[in-house]
């Protein structure tokens, strides 16, 4: 009995004294069993290569294009609306006074050069005309009047031989000869003076038939017609038939559309980077992926205050007439740098892991990817800085699908 109490007492002490113990320990000297932590997934490494099946390649349908050396090119955006060329926009308005007995057209009529607008009975044309006739009529009776003066001279020179004539009166008929030569000749002069008058207020046609002559019998002398400089298009007809015009007023407006003006508003920190001659693109809404090119023309001293834009002129060709007067424009100006530098079609380019990467093919179905540094970025090209050399063929349209596979790659096999 003695001893089972005593082996209880050394097992009580034993409790108490290593829980005395454990207390006494530093919390850190514990140990507490903990899971270890979970690593952080690792960027899967990405081939060198991708290979595709032949029926895969087939199906993608990729564009082989190639890194270029060349002269460098920063593109320049602003937005610009389209407007008339200027140098081929006619305010016609009547040579002289008149009345407007017919008109031809009306706005947005398309003519060509030399076709009849409207018929102007000319006041002043009427009276010029009156002068020329006048002018006409005096010297026909001139040159009749030295006829008979010469007749005259003629037979005093014969009668002379005869004494029937005095010497004094050949000479009085050789001076009245010569006085009607004078008169002829200013007779000449005066005809010439008034056609050239009337001249200047008949219109002046192209070489261009007129071909948009409403009546085939020609109009009254008095009547002179307003015709067109160039083909293009009315764009205003601002008289009416019976109307009484006068030269201070335009009657006609005609604009030759083959040619447009499209104002650019390029903003102050791109100005410098602009120069007159530089290539421009433009889009309009109105026809989506069609890319209108010109260059620019003019560039203004001074921006406007309000805006700190500067107003870039760019001509733009338009032979079929697609863009409109007042539509509004995307503008791209590219602005070469003086510089040379290698670069490849901007759809070649695909981000890999926060990296630039275009794709190479190797061999037969087998394409390798290769980081790159970008620059430039203008008229679908990319600048390469670095990591690719020029004549290297890359993929351009399609490449997102190299990319798509080459990633796909790294995906573990479930199966």
């Amino acid at each position: 009995m003695k001893r089972l109490l005593l082996s209880v007492a050394t097992v009580a002490i034993a409790v108490a004294a290593g829980f005395a113990a454990g207390r006494s320990l530093p919390s850190a000297s514990i140990a507490v069993p903990v899971s270890a932590p979970s690593a952080v997934a690792a960027v899967p490494e990405l081939p060198a290569t991708i290979t595709l099946s032949e029926p895969k390649l087939a199906n993608l349908q990729l564009q082989i294009g190639q890194a270029k050396a060349g002269p460098l090119v920063r593109a320049v955006s602003a937005t610009g609306s389209v407007g008339y060329d200027q140098l081929h926009l006619a305010r016609i308005k009547p040579t002289a006074r008149g009345r407007i007995e017919t008109v031809d057209v009306t706005a947005g009529d398309r003519v060509v050069a030399g076709q009849r607008l409207a018929v102007l009975d000319n006041f002043d044309l009427s009276a010029a005309h009156s002068r020329v006739l006048s002018a006409e009529a005096a010297l026909s009776q001139a040159k009749a009047q030295l006829a008979a003066a010469s007749a005259a001279y003629d037979r005093a020179a014969n009668l002379i031989r005869s004494d029937l004539v005095t010497q004094a009166e050949l000479e009085a008929r050789r001076a009245t000869v010569a006085t009607m030569e004078a008169d002829l000749r200013t007779k000449e002069a005066q005809l010439r003076q008034y056609h050239e008058e009337e001249a200047r207020l008949l219109p002046v046609r192209p070489a261009a038939a007129d071909s948009g002559s409403s009546s085939d019998q020609p109009p009254a002398v008095s009547r002179g017609a307003i015709v067109a400089p160039f083909a293009g298009v009315v764009d205003s007809v601002a008289v009416a038939t019976g109307e009484i015009v006068d030269p201070a007023t335009p009657i006609f407006t005609v604009s030759d559309l083959s040619t447009v003006w499209v104002q650019a508003d390029v903003a102050e920190k791109d100005l410098g980077l602009v120069k007159v001659g530089d290539a421009v693109e433009v889009r309009v809404n109105a026809f989506p992926g069609r890319v209108f090119t010109g260059h620019v023309t003019y560039i203004p001293d001074a921006i406007e205050p309000t805006t700190g834009m500067a107003k870039i002129r760019c001509e733009v060709p338009n032979p079929d007439d697609a863009l409109r007067v007042n539509m509004f424009a995307t503008v791209t100006i590219l602005s070469p740098q003086g510089d040379d530098g290698v670069t490849v079609p901007s759809e070649s380019l695909q981000e890999v892991n926060g990296q630039s990467v275009v794709f190479i093919p190797t061999a037969d179905r087998r394409f390798a990817w290769r980081a790159v540094h970008t620059g430039l970025i203008a008229n679908g090209k990319t600048q390469i800085t670095s990591g690719l050399a020029a004549g290297t063929p890359v993929v351009g349209q399609g490449s997102y699908w190299l990319k798509a596979t080459l990633m796909q790659s790294t995906i573990p096999d479930q199966g």
